[in-house]
């Protein structure tokens, strides 16, 4: 609360906390349709691959900061070969 996605540092943003976000391309929209702004942003695949095991139930953890604060968020996905 109080934050605009647009506060929100790019560069900040770390999956695993070691696989930076890519500075570009990026995008703003309300991907999840709930009436707020979400920030869309990619990180290098061979990264990834490299490092998520590939299973069912695989904890992701994405962290940045927005302005003064930091901000986290984790999620179960499942991975695929």
């Amino acid at each position: 609360n109080g934050y605009k996605v647009t506060d929100i540092d790019i560069s900040s943003i770390r999956l695993q906390g070691t696989i930076p976000a890519e500075p570009w391309p990026y995008s703003i929209g309300d991907y999840d349709k709930d009436g707020i702004p979400d920030l869309m942003v990619k990180f290098k695949r061979n990264d990834v691959i490299n490092l998520l095991p590939n299973g069912e139930n695989i904890t992701v953890h994405v962290k940045g900061t927005a302005g003064l604060t930091t901000f986290e968020g984790i999620d179960i996905i499942r991975v695929i070969p």
